[in-house]
């Protein structure tokens, strides 16, 4: 029986071609898209969730608190994993410090890599983490100074991926012993990393160097904020409580004077929920997710309307059925049958749809997702979409087609249904719909087109940046002379601003006259020069710049935000603070500027002439850029180094800084443009029911005199009302989830009435063509054929 329902089905699918071909395309565009963007949202769920005991794993975040004002952060100082180990319920922990621009080459210096992630971890790294070791030489690594564990790719790099145990590399001029190589670290992990080398080494490089005032140790340090903090909590241990006890040890360690408390955020949460509590990221996975469903529902509503559309031409075909002993069961089950077997070819076409475009997909979202028919969500979404258009899309029609009374469908009574609500309910969902998802594009690609715009607060055109190496650093005085005479270099400055839009070198070690006895501030700090500030454009509020004099030791120059979270009071020049213990005095203060995403606030800076400078800022033109470059290269290579020259623009640093958001917004588009042309097949459809359903009405208006545009008005003036309430509903939708997505930016752009106004309009422009196509050809259609009866 269900081989006769599924020949026959067949045979009609045949019969119709138009229909069946307008029904497997929505089907599959709906679900290859709904496919691809599942494997989007489950990788980004997927995040260090590969750990294995990662829902006890938990990242420390410092909370800075004065009154109404909070500052959160990843960063924590030293002695947070330090604490950690002498509480019951915390399992283990582990520090990382990260550094971004890492150089590491063989002995023999020849060959040199750049622009490496490295990281400096205590000895629990691997026990901690469920990353593999691929080799190793010892059962504990990271346990001495001199050793060092390197990822699979940089083993294929520097020893064509042979045996790398007990070989010998160079991070700068120290040598280090490699006692494990591990799996390269997957996409889906927050911790990306090219090598590690042991806290210890770092620690004891510390202490050499003098530490940080009275703390000499990394133990003991409690200005720096310098390292990313892990804890794994014992099964059952209330994460608040065992932060609880870290915090009343840090307080009790700064005899109470301190504003700064740690939280824990769950490792499962890291990569969607920023420390501050910023879901963005989230609210694009929910977004996505929403948009998968909605383009399932809007393929089964699609099939619906098109099933209903040919309702008058399948009535007769019913009826003789029926005449012929066919029982409404039976009817029911072989349009059911026709339903199950479009949805199979559809999922047959889906699946290569996804097969041919998930390369070019994996691209444009910048990752390396595995299209795998294994892949559990995979099925899992599948079923849903059968289950979803088995349920939307077969059994409605199906009552409805087996429904008929074979002597008034005969006789032609049954063109025009009784009940067109339901109808008329989908096409305002997807009327609904697709305004919604075009404001919603509207508002994404202003937001992001803000971003580019925004000003920033400095200048970045035309400014590269350069790591100096060791010689360029010890010859300052000799370099900035070489500098000076060349043309083609309009500014230069030497400071350790590695990166002006990702600055995260912060310090809580600050002090100042009246400072409450429980107050702790935690400010970025950067060494500058005098050229710096007029070379990136800043504006001074108050004072003025340093003078490259040896008075500069003791002159601060801070921002706006730091002035007021310090509580100053105007003229803020003049006023006194320290830094690590350096005492100065406020001699000018800049405007605000971001050295952050601008999706947080801008914080507390400070700039001065201390501590390690050692990246060179070069401003030129668009003409002479190329004869600057090649300048700051001679000069950079007149100092023999292991270190390559390395240039980066900051224009190229603000695209990086963004490319994930772009890529995001570029991804929405895509999929709310086929949303939208969906849509539009589901209202194609319904322009066919309306002309099949009037064909003699069109027929006698034509005799009588009716023009084309007239035939177009009469059909379309039920989809205008439709479109109406869509908008109505639509509107304050659009608004809320638009303005939800928006809070997560500190900086953003307006929701302004135009926006609104433009996606209506865009939405009756594609409703008025779609129908006006349907209603012209049914308007030149020979009034013979319209008004002949059989």
């Amino acid at each position: 029986m269900i081989f006769k329902y599924i020949k026959t089905a067949w045979r009609n699918l045949k019969k119709s071609k138009f229909y069946t071909a307008i029904n497997i395309l929505g089907l599959s565009i709906s679900i290859a898209t709904a496919i691809m963007i599942l494997l989007w949202v489950q990788d980004e769920i997927s995040f260090d969730r590969f750990h294995k005991d990662y829902k006890q794993i938990y990242n420390v975040h410092n909370i800075w608190k004065d009154g109404d004002k909070e500052q959160i952060s990843n960063s924590t100082p030293g002695p947070v994993g330090f604490y950690a180990n002498d509480v019951p319920t915390i399992e283990s922990s582990v520090r990382i410090a990260r550094e971004d621009y890492g150089i590491i080459s063989l002995k023999d210096q020849k060959d040199i890599y750049t622009g490496l992630s490295i990281a400096y971890a205590d000895s629990s790294f691997f026990k901690f983490f469920s990353f593999p070791l691929l080799q190793s030489s010892k059962p504990n690594i990271l346990t001495t100074l001199d050793e060092v564990t390197i990822s699979e790719t940089l083993n294929k790099k520097l020893f064509n991926g042979q045996e790398a145990i007990g070989k010998t590399i160079l991070l700068g001029k120290t040598h280090f012993l490699v006692t494990g190589v591990f799996r390269d670290m997957p996409q889906n992990s927050s911790l990306k990393f090219d090598a590690i080398f042991p806290m210890s080494f770092l620690a004891k490089s510390f202490t050499e160097n003098g530490g940080n005032g009275v703390w000499k140790t990394i133990d003991e340090d409690l200005g720096n904020f310098y390292f990313d903090t892990y804890l794994k909590l014992r099964n059952e241990a209330n994460p608040d409580q065992a932060i609880a006890q870290i915090n009343n040890r840090f307080i009790k360690t700064r005899d109470g004077s301190t504003k700064v408390t740690f939280k824990l955020g769950s490792l499962a949460d890291k990569h969607l929920i920023a420390p501050d509590g910023n879901k963005s990221a989230l609210r694009m996975v929910q977004i996505f997710g929403a948009v998968a469903l909605l383009l399932l529902f809007i393929g089964a509503i699609n099939y619906v309307n098109l099933a209903t559309a040919r309702a008058m031409d399948r009535a007769k075909e019913v009826s003789i059925r029926k005449i012929v002993g066919a029982s409404r069961k039976q009817l029911f089950f072989q349009f059911m049958a026709e339903t199950f077997l479009t949805f199979t070819l559809a999922t047959v076409v889906a699946t290569i749809w996804v097969m041919l475009s998930f390369s070019a997909y994996n691209s444009i979202a910048g990752k390396s997702m595995v299209f795998d028919l294994q892949n559990p969500a995979l099925w899992l979404l599948l079923g849903s979409a059968l289950l979803l258009t088995v349920l939307l899309a077969s059994i409605y029609p199906s009552i409805q087609l087996s429904s008929f009374k074979p002597i008034a469908a005969l006789k032609g009574k049954s063109s025009k249904p009784k009940n067109n609500i339901f109808r008329k309910g989908l096409v305002v969902f997807q009327y609904a719909t697709s305004i919604i998802l075009i404001i919603c594009t509207l508002v994404i690609q202003k937001q992001m087109k803000y971003i580019r715009n925004y000003n920033l607060g400095y200048d970045t055109s035309y400014i590269f940046t350069v790591p100096l190496n060791e010689g360029s650093i010890e010859n300052k005085s000799t370099v900035e002379t070489k500098l000076a005479e060349d043309p083609a270099i309009t500014a230069y400055s030497i400071n350790g601003v590695y990166d002006p839009m990702s600055y995260g070198n912060a310090t809580g070690d600050i002090d100042w006259p009246n400072r409450p006895k429980d107050y702790t501030l935690i400010v970025g700090r950067a060494t500058i020069d005098k050229n710096f500030i007029p070379l990136m454009g800043m504006k001074f509020v108050e004072g003025g710049n340093l003078k490259g004099t040896p008075a500069d030791s003791s002159s601060y120059i801070i921002n706006e935000t730091m002035a007021k979270q310090m509580g100053l009071k105007k003229p803020y020049v003049g006023a006194q603070m320290s830094l690590h213990e350096v005492p100065g005095t406020v001699v000018g203060v800049v405007k605000d500027f971001n050295f952050s995403n601008l999706k947080n606030p801008i914080g507390p800076m400070v700039f001065w002439t201390h501590r390690f400078a050692g990246t060179l800022y070069v401003k030129t033109t668009a003409s002479n850029a190329q004869k600057a470059i090649e300048k700051v290269k001679t000069i950079f290579n007149s100092y023999p180094s292991e270190q390559p020259f390395e240039y980066t623009f900051l224009d190229s640093k603000f695209d990086k800084m963004y490319k994930s958001d772009l890529r995001t917004g570029l991804l929405f588009n895509i999929f709310a443009s086929i949303a939208i042309f969906v849509s539009s097949l589901g209202l194609l459809a319904l322009a066919t029911n309306a002309a099949q359903t009037k064909v003699k009405e069109i027929g006698i208006r034509k005799v009588l005199g009716a023009s084309i545009p007239q035939i177009v008005q009469l059909l379309g003036k039920e989809f205008v009302s439709l479109l109406i309430i869509a908008i109505l509903i639509a509107s304050p939708l659009a608004w809320y989830f638009a303005n939800e997505w928006l809070a997560n930016f500190s900086f953003k752009t307006e929701l302004n009435f135009w926006i609104f106004l433009i996606g209506a309009s865009i939405a009756l422009l594609i409703a008025g063509l779609t129908i006006s196509y349907q209603a012209i050809r049914a308007a030149k259609v020979n009034v013979i054929n319209s008004l002949r009866d059989e």
